[in-house]
């Protein structure tokens, strides 16, 4: 390995790698944030699974993941610290705020997308049309998985956006939940 740079001696002898440390403790801060907004939703039980056994099993991971980052950082060498944007984490954290204000009024259909965009503006180079058809596919996706196979209280399209592809919409769901019951047999 080379040698330890002039940020990392600052740092102190116990700290190896301040950019794990760092990138620990964000990760922790997020998974106590993100369990404390689900406490008061109902865990359930694996076979009858409620509104807050995923993002409090989301959060448990993220938090379990940040603390092996810290760990890490004690016994690994790693990159020291170095100056980042606020563009990205301000525009990340905007698309989850946004997300968590819109989905109950204008359900999945309109608050996932925009916040899919709001996200995939974080990067510069992002190309518009591929977050845009990311975005629906994205939302597609998370429509069937969570309001359809596992029966969350997600509402999915409220306003009635998308009355014209409730039809097909509905033979996909139909065909999915075929494939599915076949393969678990």
């Amino acid at each position: 390995m080379s040698d330890p740079s002039p940020e990392r001696e600052r740092v102190g002898p116990l700290i190896r790698s301040p950019l794990d440390l760092a990138g620990g403790l964000f990760l922790i801060a997020i998974a106590v944030v993100g369990y404390a907004g689900t406490f008061s939703l109902s865990l359930g039980q694996l076979s009858d699974i409620g509104a807050g056994m995923m993002p409090k099993v989301v959060a448990v991971l993220v938090g379990a993941f940040g603390c092996i980052l810290a760990l890490q950082s004690f016994v690994v060498l790693g990159d020291g610290l170095a100056r980042w944007g606020v563009r990205g984490p301000l525009l990340l954290l905007s698309a989850a705020l946004l997300f968590a204000f819109a989905v109950r009024p204008l359900g999945l259909v309109i608050a996932g997308p925009l916040a899919f965009l709001v996200a995939a503006l974080a990067d510069r180079s992002t190309r518009f049309v591929e977050a845009v058809i990311a975005a629906i596919v994205a939302t597609l996706f998370c429509g069937l998985l969570f309001k359809e196979l596992l029966s969350l209280p997600i509402p999915f399209d409220p306003r009635d956006i998308l009355g014209f592809l409730h039809g097909p919409y509905d033979a996909l769901k139909v065909a999915i939940k075929g494939l599915v019951m076949a393969i678990s047999r």
